[in-house]
């Protein structure tokens, strides 16, 4: 009889050899983490996603006749560092995902897509939705390249792209409903993201009314800021990529007066959280206007936010122009700008 210990063990793939490598190596930052040395930290993170990014395409492209190039994709797609070596992983999809053995473990990656940052990665969702032999790998297919172009349309305020998202969106709901994916069946999924496009803050569509109290317990209305572009931050100080915004948010209030321009912070901090909030604020010379709303609130709930930070800008008129996820980086400022710049009427 075989103990336990005794068993034998396999042998790590060479997939499964470098992803070691890597979380050893991540594990190995985290450790040397210190108050003191936060953005020194965060440069050595981003030079080690790419070092692995271009590690992983390396041993991807030893092995595209077998699944482990599959392995490589998932972690570039995760974790990988946008620039050339991820945009030519993207490239792996589009030439060898109709090869692929395992078809169910790339149906389910499907929703993952969404936020992969590479222009070269829908031409190889369409190939897949075009060829690929299985329907279930089809339709979450379709299914990402309409979540992308939603996502696309509503950045660069393109009324187009919306309307191709929704096109898109009505094809899962109708040929492909039950279509299991990592993030919940195809059609449910579709159903909410062209609630977004139909909806009341959908591009192009005036801002409904908003009231809320701030953290001081003073009344607000968003009507009261027409005339002005205006920022709409649901963030939060509990959220490391909200916070990564604030120079830039800082930096709009600085450039624009009051009465062309101004950014509200809808806040998604628990209630026991806000005393500390309000201080961190004040340290910070956050000067914005702080909506309470806490988590999962109604205005976060009313404005279709599943995700922190997002952004919606509005012009003067309080036409909703844009919509952003997550750290927008200088996008914000160049969005603002143009909006500025259109004639008052």
């Amino acid at each position: 009889m075989v103990q336990a210990d005794d068993k034998p063990k396999r042998t790590p793939t060479a997939y499964g050899l470098l992803y070691n490598e890597w979380e050893a190596d991540r594990d190995a930052l985290e450790n040397d983490s210190t108050p003191n040395n936060i953005e020194e930290l965060k440069k050595r993170k981003l030079a080690l996603r790419k070092t692995y990014t271009h590690k992983f395409l390396e041993l991807a492209k030893k092995h595209t006749t077998d699944d482990l190039w599959l392995g490589c994709f998932i972690w570039v797609s995760v974790h990988g560092e946008p620039g050339p070596d991820l945009d030519a992983m993207m490239d792996l999809l589009h030439r060898y995902g109709n090869k692929v053995d395992n078809r169910f473990q790339l149906q389910m990656l499907m929703s993952e897509l969404t936020k992969v940052k590479s222009d070269r990665l829908n031409p190889a969702l369409s190939e897949i939705i075009k060829n690929n032999i299985s329907d279930q790998v089809r339709g979450a297919a379709l299914y990402a390249l309409a979540a992308r172009t939603k996502k696309l349309a509503e950045h660069t305020g393109s009324l187009d792209g919306c309307k191709q998202a929704e096109t898109l969106l009505l094809q899962v709901i109708d040929n492909y409903p039950d279509i299991a994916t990592y993030r919940g069946k195809t059609g449910e999924n579709a159903k909410k993201l062209l609630k977004g496009i139909r909806g009341p803050v959908a591009i192009g569509k005036l801002a409904p009314e908003l009231i809320g109290k701030d953290i001081d317990g003073a009344s607000f209305k968003l009507s009261d800021e027409r005339g002005k572009v205006i920022v709409l931050s649901f963030s939060g100080h509990w959220c490391a990529p909200c916070r990564a915004m604030h120079p830039i948010e800082k930096e709009l209030l600085k450039k624009y007066p009051r009465e062309n321009f101004n950014l509200i912070e809808i806040n998604s901090d628990e209630q026991k959280n806000l005393k500390k909030v309000a201080e961190k604020t004040k340290n910070d010379g956050l000067t914005w206007k702080l909506i309470v709303d806490g988590s999962n609130g109604p205005i976060s709930e009313a404005w279709n936010v599943t995700s922190w930070p997002t952004f919606y800008i509005l012009d003067q008129k309080h036409q909703i122009r844009h919509r952003g996820v997550g750290n927008l980086g200088q996008d914000l400022t160049a969005w603002v700008d143009k909006l500025i710049d259109e004639p008052r009427e």
